[in-house]
């Protein structure tokens, strides 16, 4: 069974780039339009994705679509195809909340490599067609993307975990991939074929939990004109990834306690208990048992999440793969943006590894697109870096004048800790590694 996609069309059909063999032959596409139910094509057919047309509309009808899919359908990505395209379009759509913009002449290679990325499948079809290449070099959805140790080690775990059904707890920092190593999990796993749905638990109020988490029935409250199946149940068979649960309420906390403990969900205006099929992957940015200790997350519940641990590494703590991400993020921005760029200046890669990267993996790409919106030729330099990426880098190198002082009160106040020293004076690790050497810093032997 094909990955699908749902297609809102505000005016016409994509019928010209449709017609390329690889969409239709990798992927099942769905059609709707705005004046049908977006809500019931959506409930009908769970697609993983949206695509939202636009050939000659008014604006103001285009972002209203994107605006309603990602209010009612916060979660689910959203594609914005504009044959007619402009700049006060592109902006509004990002700010509608659109997860990639296309405009013409369209190419559909670089359309299907992004719409692959997004519904992380590893579907024999996808693997064996356009996006062969990536496939082959292991990126996802196979493994993570670098060959360092702690990455490998970080791979290895999520195949070990990936073959067994237990609940699963990914911990680190904000843009380390927990998102990416929940779809591994997922993909790698026997319900690969059955959806993952993701739920954003800090954008989730009390009062939406149970209408999104669990469903509705018809006349359950105004407004509930049909009935509509919860995230939990648009996941049966398969796996269920709450972001960010650390961010969640007391009372939300003891709603996904009961749904884990019971294996069932309650719609709203419903009666007895429906039975669910589901893997549970939790993903958060802040440490659960601090949280614990400071009595905003249930202990209960993080002994039911914390059966199989995941803690995705801050980039600072594998610099060496830096080469390895930027190569990767090169050949998705080439596909994306129809570019021939081969790398980076030695100056540009230099500069990359002196930045701390608070940010991780997300802000390294982030700021790579952004580079390309200078229009770099083959290579990309160091003049052709954000603006504001190159006044942080010089702020950082802006030194006390003894900077040997400097990096020993760092070293001191941390316990000679490299990494928190590190990030201290707003360098990489390996960046203080060379100092110390520089300056002949060596941690004297401590004895008890």
């Amino acid at each position: 069974m094909h990955p699908s996609v749902l297609i809102v069309a505000c005016d016409g059909r994509p019928s010209d780039f449709m017609a390329d063999p690889s969409l239709s032959r990798n992927l099942t596409w769905v059609h709707t339009t705005p004046g049908e139910s977006v809500v019931a094509a959506m409930d009908r057919h769970q697609p993983g994705l949206v695509l939202v047309y636009s050939g000659t509309a008014a604006n103001s009808r285009v972002l209203a679509s994107v605006s309603h899919i990602k209010r009612r359908f916060p979660t689910t990505p959203v594609f914005l195809v504009a044959r007619e395209s402009s700049e006060s379009l592109a902006i509004g759509a990002l700010k509608a909340g659109v997860d990639d913009y296309f405009k013409y002449p369209l190419r559909a290679k670089a359309l299907l490599a992004q719409i692959e990325q997004k519904l992380g499948s590893d579907n024999e079809n996808l693997s064996k067609g356009t996006l062969s290449k990536d496939a082959s070099k292991g990126y996802f959805p196979g493994k993570l993307v670098g060959e360092s140790r702690i990455m490998e080690e970080i791979n290895g775990l999520l195949e070990r975990i990936a073959i067994v059904d237990s609940t699963v707890l990914i911990t680190g920092e904000t843009g380390t991939g927990k998102e990416l190593a929940a779809g591994i999990i997922h993909t790698k796993s026997t319900r690969t074929r059955q959806p993952m749905v993701s739920v954003n638990c800090a954008a989730l109020p009390d009062s939406l939990v149970e209408s999104e988490l669990f469903g509705y029935e018809k006349g359950a409250f105004t407004g509930a004109v049909t009935p509509t199946r919860g995230r939990f149940e648009q996941a049966r068979g398969g796996t269920v990834f709450l972001d960010e649960i650390g961010d969640m309420t007391s009372l939300a906390q003891a709603k996904i306690l009961r749904v884990i403990e019971e294996k069932a969900i309650s719609p709203l205006g419903g009666g007895d208990p429906r039975p669910l099929d589901f893997r549970l992957v939790a993903a958060t940015n802040r440490d659960p048992e601090t949280l614990i200790a400071e009595g905003v997350f249930r202990e209960d519940l993080f002994y039911r999440l914390n059966v199989a641990r995941v803690h995705m590494p801050s980039l600072r703590d594998h610099p060496e793969d830096l080469p390895s991400l930027v190569a990767h993020a090169i050949d998705c921005l080439n596909l994306k943006f129809g570019r021939r760029v081969k790398g980076l200046s030695t100056a540009a890669m230099d500069a990359l590894g002196q930045h701390s990267w608070p940010g991780n993996v997300r802000e390294l790409m982030n700021l790579l697109e952004a580079t390309y919106i200078n229009m770099p030729a083959d290579t990309i330099h160091f003049a052709d870096l954000p603006v504001q990426f190159q006044r942080c880098l010089e702020d950082s190198r802006h030194m006390p004048e003894n900077e040997r002082a400097a990096i020993l009160s760092a070293l001191m106040e941390t316990n000679w800790n490299k990494s928190t020293a590190a990030r201290k004076l707003n360098w990489s690790r390996m960046t203080l590694y060379r100092k110390m050497a520089k300056h002949r810093i060596v941690e004297e032997r401590r004895h008890p």
